[in-house]
């Protein structure tokens, strides 16, 4: 399969792109951003002819193995899905009418907010066919939603046959099954489309769990606890048996599986620098990215933060060294935009968001809340083990 494509015209694009970009900028261009075909595809395919398939195939045949060998083991399966390119077997957009597909609700940037923190979905305009500037249309915006959801229920079916397999294999009441995504993503909400950026549409992932152990009465439960990322390890450790090391900046969950309505971390943290001029991998922007499509739409860009941040403008601070810090308590997320040179210094911008009164994030109140500001900053400043602070002992 070339380009991860099933079908031989978007292969074929893949292949002219592929050999433009190397004949401008050279062969080492893996991780460049500048090679890429159509940003879907909707192929009358097997599961396993596309990455996703295959890899849970491949999955299941390790289980097998490692079954054989009656120890204890770990087996992590990353499905690539609902990442770009929205590629997924026919069978998984039938499942859906194009025509109710909703658009995003609330597709402006924030109001007042940094201008810095929406990039311009240079993730999703890399992809043959779809707009170097300007919007997405309705029309694209809806067949990229379809897509969207069409590669989230073939993860699903995905994950239905490795949870078959542990039953098949007859080890499922001895295991652990943790599923979570890695970032979240914007569908044309906040007017950006992709990841990377510091608010909660970006920020927040989904997490299941289920233990053997877990009571019953919490199965199926939701937990409004702030739990992260780096909670993952400890808890597979704490719950495994297994000592951990003392280096961990990352806590525990298994409490929460006990009692989900238990007071928990006070704030859980993330950061991505300036998203408006970076690549999706945080990477600065490339010479080939400013030549090959962005150029006009990165001016514009430009021009947007020169407009608002004045004196604060710096080409080299907000290409390089401009971070969004973001902290996000059970009410509020405070974004902090800070050079990173100076981490002491008062922030270049500030951003809050009233969870109770606003969970879309659509307005920053950071001017008309000094108060809640200075009171979240400092607990910001406090650093991660102070947030510890509300669990049980």
């Amino acid at each position: 399969m070339v380009g991860g494509y099933a079908l031989p015209e978007n292969q074929e694009i893949w292949r002219q792109n592929k050999a433009e970009m190397e004949a401008k900028y050279g062969t080492n261009l893996a991780r460049s951003g500048l090679i890429h075909g159509p940003a879907y595809e909707a192929a009358d395919v097997p599961d396993h002819a596309y990455e996703d398939g295959y890899a849970t195939e491949v999955a299941i045949a390790t289980l097998k193995e490692l079954v054989k060998q009656d120890r204890p083991f770990f087996l992590g399966l990353g499905l690539k899905k609902p990442h770009l390119d929205f590629i997924a077997p026919q069978k998984y957009w039938d499942l859906y009418d194009r025509d109710e597909i909703p658009l995003a609700t609330h597709a402006q940037p924030p109001r007042n907010g940094a201008a810095m923190a929406i990039h311009p979905s240079f993730e999703l305009r890399v992809r043959h066919g779809i707009p170097k500037e300007g919007p997405i249309g309705p029309e694209l915006a809806r067949t990229l939603r379809h897509a969207y959801l069409a590669c989230v229920s073939y993860a699903d079916a995905n994950i239905g046959k490795m949870i078959d397999a542990l039953d098949e294999a007859g080890v499922r009441d001895n295991t652990i099954i943790i599923l979570w995504g890695d970032h979240g993503w914007h569908l044309g909400d906040m007017g950006a489309w992709g990841k990377a950026t510091n608010y909660e549409i970006a920020t927040r992932v989904p997490l299941m769990i289920w233990t053997p152990d877990m009571p019953s009465e919490t199965r199926g439960q939701k937990t409004d606890g702030l739990v992260e990322l780096v909670d993952m390890y400890p808890t597979l450790c704490d719950l495994a048996g297994i000592s951990l090391p003392q280096h961990l900046e990352g806590h525990s969950f298994q409490p929460l599986l006990e009692d989900p309505q238990q007071p928990w971390k006070r704030a859980a943290f993330s950061q991505f620098p300036n998203p408006a001029l970076r690549e999706w991998a945080a990477n600065p922007l490339s010479r080939g990215m400013r030549e090959t499509w962005f150029g006009p739409l990165i001016q514009e860009v430009e021009q947007r933060i020169i407009i608002q941040q004045g004196r604060n403008w710096d080409r080299e601070l907000f290409e390089e060294h401009l971070m969004g810090y973001t902290m996000r308590t059970d009410r509020y997320r405070l974004v902090l935009w800070q050079d990173t040179r100076e981490p002491s210094a008062e922030p270049i911008d500030v951003e809050l968001y009233d969870h109770q009164n606003d969970p879309a994030e659509t307005v920053n109140i950071a001017e008309q809340q000094p108060e809640i500001v200075a009171d979240l900053i400092k607990q910001f400043r406090s650093g991660w083990r102070a947030t510890l602070s509300s669990i049980k002992k």
